[in-house]
């Protein structure tokens, strides 16, 4: 996959993105932000499958393990 770059002005809290920064051992303030946008991207696309898996009526115990459901 192919990932081109734009350049984006941003306001940002410098002491916020250098603490980020640090945190995440990032080389640059841009690296550091593209991580937390992948990041967050990926949490936005498990909860979606979550939800789907929900509204599907959950995964099946195949072990019998869980325990039954309070109604």
């Amino acid at each position: 996959m192919s990932r081109a770059l734009t350049r984006t002005n941003l306001l940002l809290e410098s002491g916020k993105v250098q603490q980020l920064r640090k945190t995440l051992h990032a080389r640059s303030n841009s690296e550091a932000v593209r991580r937390v946008i992948e990041e967050r991207l990926a949490v936005e696309a498990g909860l979606g499958a979550l939800r789907t898996l929900r509204e599907l009526g959950g995964p099946e115990d195949v072990f019998g393990r869980a325990s039954a459901k309070k109604k």
